[in-house]
């Protein structure tokens, strides 16, 4: 049975896994960013993760970024979450660090969607549009005729920043009114700050959801946002189903059957897709990490 590490490495947490070739889990390690700390203690941190689980019949690592990513090369063409992100060739890098290990670099988004493919909600899916609710918001478009969009630019399926609020909140990227703005747990916090000029995570507003009006009010206001925008999903790409990950989905039965009344009610033709929560979460992302590797291993076999 072959193995493999894969790493997904978030705004906040770097979780890391040893992955076999049926997409089981056999051991992981979770550590903290530290983005703010900068390009070079992220590095160290993502090295930290491997090194700690590496075992000796380690095939290859699989590494996924949030940001534009070129796969191809392994570059970061621009991440707004880590402090120096942008522009640093991640093959290379961290190619010194492990040589003589097949190395992958994707987009975290692309990587939770060909983990679901694989092994989750989508397995029995022609094609979908994967969201990753975390501290932003991703997005991955898989169709079996042509895999997963990647763009011209590296940019396709970057759904967080398509406009949601023409000139509203400002956004990482530059632009204002992101849909990311809006849509993941950092944006459920900004909610609440407008609403109570109090600064909490999302995990402490829905502890609050049932004795706090203001924390209702807020994620009332995520829900229909996200109602919204899967609107706009379905009627531009019309895939056979939307798989909502990312840590924020932990929190689903305090929202998930309101987002569905909500959905059906803005939808023009709500009929047809697919609404469902991502089999595997916070784990999607170490999981497709590995099956890129997997993958590249294969076909040069092939």
């Amino acid at each position: 049975m072959r193995r493999v590490i894969g790493v997904d490495l978030g705004g906040t947490k770097i979780n890391a896994g040893v992955v076999d070739d049926t997409g089981k889990i056999c051991n992981n390690i979770i550590l903290e960013t530290l983005a703010g700390q900068g390009r070079d203690v992220v590095i160290k941190r993502i090295v930290e993760a491997v090194q700690s689980i590496m075992e000796d019949d380690i095939i290859g690592i699989g590494i996924t970024s949030p940001g534009f990513i070129n796969s191809d090369d392994g570059i970061v063409e621009f991440a707004g979450n880590i402090k120096g992100w942008t522009g640093l060739n991640m093959h290379k890098t961290f190619s010194r660090y492990f040589p003589g290990k097949e190395l992958r670099i994707e987009n975290d988004a692309n990587m939770a969607a060909l983990c679901e493919k694989w092994v989750g909600s989508g397995k029995d899916l022609k094609s979908f549009v994967m969201l990753t609710l975390g501290t932003g918001l991703g997005g991955a478009i898989y169709h079996e005729a042509m895999g997963l969009w990647l763009g011209a630019n590296y940019q396709g399926a970057e759904l967080g920043h398509m406009i949601l609020y023409p000139n509203g909140r400002a956004c990482n990227c530059g632009q204002l009114g992101c849909a990311e703005k809006y849509i993941a747990g950092s944006a459920l916090s900004i909610n609440y700050e407008e609403l109570t000029n109090d600064i909490l995570d999302g995990h402490e507003i829905i502890s609050k959801i049932e004795s706090d009006e203001s924390a209702r009010a807020a994620l009332d206001k995520f829900v229909d946002d996200l109602a919204t925008f899967l609107v706009s999903i379905k009627n531009c790409h019309d895939p056979e189903g939307v798989i909502l990950g990312g840590g924020f989905i932990n929190s689903r039965e305090k929202w998930w059957s309101l987002l569905l009344e909500r959905f059906n009610e803005k939808c023009n033709r709500p009929e047809g897709i697919k609404i469902v929560p991502a089999k595997f979460l916070n784990d999607s992302g170490i999981i497709g990490a590995a099956k890129s590797v997997l993958d590249v291993i294969d076909k040069q076999g092939s």
